[in-house]
């Protein structure tokens, strides 16, 4: 199989580059065999060439990356047969808020990372650092969050508060925010999400009662549930619409809207 030439596909490589590749053959190979995605560390932007090459070479997987927010710099892979359906690939990815309890003076990118390791994590296991004006947002491989949470306590000897947040929750620059005024029968769930991302009534109502839209970053599986100005829905991978205001009541009694979508 040519999967498993390996010579093909690392050949040109040399030192971490050809160990990287190696891994990524293995997750193929994983992939293929098990008819089901495997899933790779965190990668940096070389690292997501070599390996996106590498699966573009097989001729018969695909793939995606993630690495928590649109234009993350450091992503994990998903590797999948090419006929697994795209949208059963939930790359796993969490994230945790860093904050001080007294205020930082001087800290940098470097010093939150350098905490996150002192916990015993390897770098591959953590995605990009934010920062935030208290503090710092970290994305990382979901299985090292309850380590991070549970002895993280200091940051340049600053005492911190770590908790885990949901990566809609993240305050990275949105690449658009879109105003959208429209109206709705009613404040459920189903009725606002739909105006908000697009999507029909009956597609929303799938997308609820599988768990994937979230109010206030808890998920909600009702679409009767009710929503009020300044809630916050989300759903992974599709962005965040804010309710911003509530406009009034149209002549036919529908109430009108305005929703501010993050994208």
């Amino acid at each position: 199989m040519a999967i498993l030439d390996k010579s093909r596909f690392v050949g040109h490589l040399e030192g971490s580059e050809k160990e990287l590749g190696l891994r990524i053959l293995d997750l193929a190979s994983q992939a293929y065999e098990r008819n089901e995605p495997t899933y790779s560390d965190f990668l940096d932007p070389r690292g997501q060439e070599i390996a996106v090459g590498i699966v573009r070479g097989t001729g018969f997987l695909a793939y995606r990356l993630d690495g928590g927010y649109r234009g993350a710099e450091r992503q994990r892979l998903a590797v999948y047969p090419d006929y697994y359906p795209g949208e059963r690939v939930d790359i796993p990815l969490g994230a945790v808020n860093i904050e001080g309890t007294t205020e930082f003076v001087g800290v940098s990118h470097r010093d939150f990372l350098g905490a996150v390791l002192g916990c015993g994590i390897r770098r591959e296991k953590t995605g990009d650092i934010l920062p935030t004006d208290r503090g710092a947002q970290v994305i990382l491989a979901p299985e090292i969050m309850p380590v991070i949470t549970s002895q993280l306590q200091a940051v340049q000897k600053v005492p911190v508060v770590v908790e885990e947040i949901d990566l809609e929750q993240l305050e990275a620059a949105p690449l658009h925010v879109k105003e959208i005024r429209t109206t709705v029968a009613s404040l459920r769930l189903d009725a606002v999400a739909s105006a908000g991302f697009g999507t029909s009534r009956s597609q929303m109502l799938r997308e609820i009662k599988a768990g994937h839209v979230k109010v206030n970053w808890k998920s909600v599986d009702s679409p009767a549930y009710g929503i009020k100005v300044s809630d916050i829905l989300s759903i992974r991978g599709r962005g965040r619409v804010e309710v911003a205001e509530e406009l009034g009541v149209t002549r036919r009694g529908r109430i009108s809207l305005l929703l501010k979508r993050y994208t």
